[in-house]
């Protein structure tokens, strides 16, 4: 673009521009300003809003939050709005390990057909009858404690544990119990090698391995030794590794 057509197309454009900076703030004949907008160039006018002591919310900050118009959040825990580090301490102390800890808070419950295949895989005939009931009858019969779907409700299986499905579920591992520890030498799952285990050895103490495949984990000193003592301390030496089994269970699928 050469100077000419610049200086017609331009010059009216930076005319208007320095004309306007150069004039007041004003508005055309005809239009104002809102109620309480300060258009800054009239300082002492009669509509001037530069006084200080106006609360308006039409002032910088009038809509901020301050004291009178925000909650008043507590800084900690406590009764008082604070906890003492040492309480903390003890609770934690009193709970166990971040592990155990956050079981207790996010145990999630395992669905009702992952229970039925598990006992199914543990050797546990699941279409078994009898007087009393068998494992595969409390389990049938037990599926609504168990937090079983309610589909005509629109409801959805539990994910938490209940009392009641706790219970329900060790009531089940204690009558699945003697089928357990009768399949277990044949258990795929709890083969080593090809070789299986047995629950017990010939002095019928708990075995570490058959431990570790009872409950999905490696099994520690403490699990055989509370295995061995509901085995011990039982009036019955069968109804004694019945307890066992069915504690160890029921403790390792419900996060205790």
């Amino acid at each position: 673009m050469n100077l000419n057509k610049f200086t017609r197309y331009f010059a009216p454009l930076f005319g208007a521009a320095f004309g306007l900076a150069a004039c007041e703030s004003e508005l055309p004949k005809g239009l104002a300003f809102p109620d309480g907008y300060d258009d800054g160039a009239h300082v002492g006018d009669a509509d001037d809003n530069d006084d200080p002591t106006d609360n308006s919310a039409a002032q910088p900050g009038g809509l901020a939050g301050a004291e009178g118009n925000t909650f008043d959040h507590m800084d900690g825990l406590g009764a008082d709005g604070h906890k003492d580090p040492f309480e903390v301490l003890a609770q934690r102390q009193e709970e166990g390990t971040p592990e155990i800890r956050s079981r207790l808070h996010s145990c999630q419950k395992p669905q009702i057909a992952a229970i039925g295949r598990m006992l199914t895989n543990f050797g546990v005939d699941l279409a078994k009858t009898g007087n009393p009931d068998t494992a595969g009858e409390l389990f049938s019969k037990g599926r609504d404690a168990l937090g079983e779907a309610t589909y005509a409700a629109r409801t959805g299986e539990t994910i938490t544990w209940s009392n009641s499905g706790a219970t329900k579920l060790h009531d089940i591992f204690v009558q699945a119990a003697s089928e357990i520890i009768a399949a277990m030498p044949t258990l795929e799952h709890c083969m080593v090698d090809g070789l299986g285990v047995t629950m017990f050895d010939a002095s019928n103490r708990c075995q570490e391995r058959a431990i570790t495949c009872l409950i999905g984990r490696p099994a520690s000193k403490e699990h055989v030794a509370i295995c061995n003592h509901a085995v011990g301390n039982a009036t019955d030496l069968e109804r004694g590794k019945i307890i066992a089994v069915a504690s160890l269970l029921s403790a390792a699928h419900s996060c205790e």
